[in-house]
């Protein structure tokens, strides 16, 4: 049992061409290590036993277990979100509207550094992207306007479109590349950090799975106590299969 998960990272390899009769080269192979700690995460919530008796008791419990699942959920989601704010190669612009031309220069970019995501990886690569920077990616396939700086004049009405809207929530398809919406992303003020990444550019370590236990122990307080604890932790582990995207967050009006 071990609250630290080492992750190895192994270096590129090179391929030569070689000559009969001589001995190829060799390369020493040297990983290195990607250690991620867990911490606990907790939440806890009182009820009156008053309360309960004046309720449908086994409903409310398992509304209130839903919530504080939720609650865990919610903040999984955000410690993860925040390595995308840390990719060391950001597309997009704060103050700018997130667009369709970012999502595409960070997949290239993807597969053109110097750890590429291959062909057979590709699929493995998501966008995840607020609410309101979703609202502009839409506009520009979309336009409900005479036309902004970022989209086009008219509606467009083609293959592209069909595709990337096809499954509308929760998520759009851009060739393939899910996108993939989140309220839980690093906010800079106006702005936010969605990202681009590839499944293996970072993960959560679980090290024990969710518990829940139920504390009746404070007699005087004649309540019920519910704790749900969960014991994970989250890192990067390759930072060239990631790239930040930032772009305004400002709550669209039309």
């Amino acid at each position: 049992m071990d609250d630290t998960y080492n992750s190895p990272k192994l270096p590129g390899v090179t391929a030569f061409g070689l000559t009969e009769g001589l001995d190829m080269s060799t390369e020493t192979i040297v990983d290195s290590n990607v250690a991620i700690s867990a911490t606990e995460v907790g939440v806890a919530v009182e009820l009156t036993k008053k309360m309960l008796r004046t309720v449908n008791k086994d409903d409310f419990l398992r509304k209130i277990g839903k919530a504080m699942g939720s609650a865990i959920n919610v903040k999984q989601e955000q410690d993860f979100a925040a390595l995308g704010d840390g990719f060391g190669t950001v597309v997009g612009l704060d103050g700018a509207v997130a667009t369709i031309g970012q999502l595409s220069a960070g997949l290239t970019q993807l597969s053109a550094n110097s750890e590429p995501v291959n062909e057979a990886m590709l699929p493995d690569v998501s966008a995840v992207i607020s609410p309101a920077g979703w609202h502009a990616i839409r506009a520009q396939l979309f336009p409900t306007g005479s036309g902004t700086s970022h989209a086009p004049d008219t509606a467009q009405n083609n293959e592209v479109n069909e595709r990337t809207f096809r499954r509308f929530r929760p998520a759009g398809d851009y060739f393939g590349t899910p996108i993939k919406l989140s309220n839980n992303l690093i906010a800079s003020g106006a702005n936010i950090r969605s990202f681009i990444a590839h499944k293996g550019a970072a993960l959560i370590y679980e090290f024990m799975p969710v518990d829940m236990e139920i504390d009746e122990s404070d007699k005087s307080m004649r309540s019920v106590e519910l704790d749900m604890v969960i014991d994970y932790g989250q890192g990067e582990i390759l930072d060239g299969h990631g790239r930040e995207w930032d772009h305004d967050n400002t709550s669209p009006t039309s």
